[in-house]
This record gives C-alpha cells, sequence and structure tokens, in this order.
C-alpha cells in the first residue's frame, strides 16, 4: 500500500519542532504519511493556503482555526480539528528604553491568542488603551522591526522573545504561561475535505507527532534537538537559543503526548470564550464551528 500523501504548512517557530522533528526521524513514513513540510512565512499564508487547497493540514492558532471555519477570515473554510500539539509559549517584549505613551504593538496575527493576551496585558497594566496601537506582523519580522524602532513591543511564540532579549532589543515583560496558565496554543487542522476523504489521516498524524513531542521532552536529547532544528532548512535559528527553548519552564511551549495530543473540545471553548470577551464572535453562532472542527469520530477519537 503506497503512503498517504499530505502537505502540512508550518511557520518558523519552536511550536513547529514536532512536524520538523517527525521529518527528520522518519515518524511520518512509519505512520504510513508522506509528509512535505511547508514552511510558510505568515499565518496569513498558513489560512489563505488552507482555504484554497494549497495545503492539506496546518499547525495553527486556535482562534485563527475558529475564525477561518466560521468565515470571518477570507474564504470560509471547513476545518478539522486534529489535536492540540501545544500549550504556552507566548512572550510579551517591550523594547528596550522604550518611549512613553502612545506605545506600537505587534501581534502574529489579529485572530490569535497573542492578541487576546496582549490586550489582556494593557489592560492589567494599566495601560490607557487608547494610547496602545496593535499592528500585525510575521513572527520572524518581529524583532527587526523593535530595532528599526516600528514598534515598542511585541508578543510573539518561542524563541522570538529571547532573540530580542539575546540581540539588546528588548525585554521580556510577560509570558503566556502566567497570564493563562497551561492555554491551548497550537492545534493541529486538517481540510475538512481532506479529512473526510481520508478519515485514517489524523489519527496518523497523532502517531508520528506523539513520537516526537515525546523526544521534545527528553532533557538529554534537546541539544542534538536544538541542532537539527537550527539548520536552514528548518527552522535556521541560533541552536543555543532553540536548545534553551525547549526547556519546558519559564514559559515556553509545552509540546503535548500521549491522550493529551487529542482534540479536546474544552480547548475549543476555552479559545471560544476569551474571542467572544474580545468580541471577535459578535453575530455569529460557534457552536457550529466546534461541531464543524470536532467533525467526525475518524478525526477526533
Amino acid at each position: 500500500m503506497s503512503a498517504q500523501g499530505l502537505r502540512i504548512g508550518i511557520v518558523q517557530l519552536l511550536d513547529s519542532a514536532p512536524v520538523l522533528l517527525a521529518r527528520e526521524f522518519g515518524y511520518f513514513t512509519q505512520a504510513g504519511l508522506d509528509v512535505t513540510v511547508v514552511i510558510e512565512p505568515s499565518w496569513a499564508n498558513i489560512a489563505d493556503k488552507l482555504a484554497y487547497g494549497m495545503l492539506d493540514a496546518a499547525v495553527i492558532l486556535g482562534p485563527l482555526a475558529v475564525a477561518m471555519t466560521l468565515g470571518l477570515r477570507g474564504r470560509p473554510s471547513a476545518l478539522r480539528f486534529a489535536g492540540t500539539l501545544s500549550r504556552n509559549g507566548n512572550a510579551i517584549v517591550l523594547a528596550a528604553g522604550r518611549a512613553a505613551a502612545p506605545v506600537r504593538f505587534a501581534v502574529v496575527h489579529a485572530y490569535s491568542n497573542h492578541d487576546l493576551l496582549l490586550r489582556d496585558w494593557i489592560a492589567a497594566s494599566g495601560m490607557v488603551p487608547a494610547d496602545a496601537s496593535i499592528i500585525t506582523l510575521p513572527p520572524p519580522d518581529m524583532v527587526n522591526a523593535l530595532e528599526r524602532g516600528s514598534i515598542d513591543g511585541f508578543c510573539a511564540g518561542a524563541p522570538w522573545g529571547s532573540i530580542a532579549v539575546r540581540q539588546g532589543a528588548g525585554i521580556i515583560t510577560a509570558v503566556s504561561a502566567d497570564l493563562a496558565p497551561d492555554h491551548p496554543e497550537k492545534l493541529l487542522v486538517l481540510r475538512a475535505e481532506f479529512a473526510d476523504a481520508h478519515p485514517m489521516a489524523a489519527a496518523a498524524l497523532r502517531d508520528a507527532l506523539g513520537a516526537a513531542t515525546s523526544l521534545c521532552g527528553t532533557a538529554s536529547a534537546r541539544r542534538d534537538l536544538a541542532a537539527i532544528l537550527a539548520a536552514p532548512r528548518n527552522l535556521d535559528l541560533p541552536s543555543s537559543v532553540l536548545e534553551a527553548a525547549l526547556t519546558p519552564s519559564g514559559g515556553n511551549p509545552v509540546f503535548m503526548t500521549g491522550a493529551a495530543l487529542r482534540p479536546a473540545v474544552a480547548d475549543l471553548e476555552w479559545t471560544i470564550a476569551r474571542m467572544q470577551a474580545a468580541g471577535h464572535l459578535a453575530g455569529t453562532d460557534p457552536t457550529q464551528a466546534v461541531a464543524t472542527l470536532m467533525g467526525t469520530p475518524s478525526v477526533s477519537d
């Protein structure tokens, strides 16, 4: 029997490590999959390519998956939730010696935990909301924008906060593990059309990625894994920064293994509740998003 081919989209973040390591260690092949990993420059690219069938699956922001399924972002796109890949992992970074208000922040996408968490942090910090503007930038562009003075701060996933500190561009002022402990972060989704046509694909992906997330949790392997991830064909980032970010403490991503990797309605409900509080879902029926994303038992079981 030939292996099931599929294209997985990722963004240049530590959260993508399980996908890259599953390819490097042959876990996809062992699970009967012929995977092409596509590194996209932004979440907008991930969304567009999923919407138009140029990707079959992706590691994606939870709020973006909900927004796409409800038709709030671009072409309405039915997605299936195949698993929660990681929790925590975001950092709010402020420019070293930043000026007084108004303050310009950047987040990785309008439909992201980063936007929701940053708004919470702004409110809790006592900053006047009118003095804070928020734009969107791809994660790899954050540090350069901070160095240029185009923005005064950002919220992004690991290791971009650590890279800003390493380059003297900013300081980490808060991490999402403290702002919303154990929040669901990156989800694994498949296009519904693909998942329905290939009902075993979701489980096979979880098998492959579960092997990789277990490897990520092996302390003695971190230096070697970081060296692999640092390669230009993978994340193309400093190995020492990646090795530190693989430690599941200090606000870094925590990768899910075993049953914790499986899709959970509670994670969708958490995401939807935060989006409702931010006013993102006005006039929509979010229960439709839950029904579509959870799909058939072959995807979620």
